[in-house]
């Protein structure tokens, strides 16, 4: 396994990306970074606001695909844009709590309109010691 963190891959009309972790609230973590990182440079957004969420999914794959639809949705919704992720999974892996730092973001001055999370080639893996993640973003 490599010491990347994420990376991109093909998808007509859409954007792939692949995600690894050491365990699996660093894979949620990620997950949240790199989806930020293409609507804007995360060095941009500023960490005056705090805000906590609390997400459920049925399973830990659908758990996965709602906490990154709330984040959109806040986007969407207050206009915020987060720098920071700190992600408690639960122990059944069907929910989390999160503490999320970043501020307003101005505009449309963003790089790119992430519209949603698909479950198009999803997967969530524990491969040895090692997570990996792959989803497909709607652009």
């Amino acid at each position: 396994m490599n010491s990347k963190k994420y990376e991109y891959f093909d998808v007509t009309a859409d954007i792939g990306i692949r995600v690894w972790a050491t365990n699996i609230n660093e894979i949620f973590e990620n997950a949240a970074m790199v989806v930020t990182s293409l609507m804007i440079d995360s060095s941009e957004i500023g960490n005056t606001v705090v805000k906590e969420l609390y997400i459920e999914g049925n399973d830990t794959a659908s758990l996965l695909i709602n906490w990154i639809t709330e984040l959109l949705i806040v986007r969407d919704s207050e206009g915020i844009l987060f720098s920071s992720f700190k992600v408690k999974v639960s122990k059944n892996k069907k929910s989390l709590q999160a503490k999320c730092q970043g501020d307003y973001f101005k505009g449309n001055n963003l790089e790119m309109d992430i519209k949603a999370i698909t479950y198009s080639l999803f997967k969530l893996e524990k491969l040895n010691t090692k997570y990996y993640l792959q989803f497909v973003l709607d652009i």
